[in-house]
């Protein structure tokens, strides 16, 4: 049983089952969305994959043919690019808790860019930040600063390495 919420779906796209998609959600046509997935106010393009237990918040834009792997949390004011893929159980985030605290303002937290072609390895963590075109990040790499198109970072916290 899905329960979508004033939202316009292409016929061309595949659900699972339990997914809730809440009011401005754009998916594109050709896309798959798994089991027990979780939108809000978001644009996913075309040809995309969302695996089970997805979440993706308000303000988040995915690209076309980019794949969200199970597991992983996309928060608001998250752009990802075409062609990426998002390993199993990434985080990003977008409140650095200034002052020791979580903000409850959407206008505090901070936005992240992921260029197209970009690789992210299961169990990353993702600050806000600028990921260039064609970069790899490293699974269970704990990204905190930007990384320059076509690198590759590791580890914790994420240091370049090629």
């Amino acid at each position: 049983m899905n329960n979508i919420i004033e939202s316009t779906l292409p016929e061309n796209i595949i659900l699972g089952n339990y997914i809730t998609i809440q009011k401005n959600v754009s998916i594109g046509p050709g896309t798959r969305i798994s089991n027990f997935v979780n939108l809000y106010g978001c644009t996913i393009g075309n040809d995309c994959m969302i695996g089970a237990f997805v979440e993706i918040q308000s303000n988040v834009i995915i690209g076309d043919r980019s794949r969200i792997s199970s597991h992983s949390f996309v928060c608001s004011k998250v752009n990802i690019g075409h062609d990426c893929f998002i390993g199993h159980g990434v985080m990003f985030i977008n409140d650095l808790f200034t002052n020791n605290q979580i903000s409850r303002d959407s206008d505090d937290w901070k936005e992240t860019y992921i260029e197209d072609n970009v690789l992210i390895g299961s169990n990353a963590t993702i600050l806000p930040v600028k990921i260039g075109k064609g970069a790899i990040i490293g699974a269970g790499a704990v990204v905190t600063k930007d990384v320059p198109a076509g690198t590759i970072v590791l580890g914790n916290p994420a240091k370049l390495t090629y």
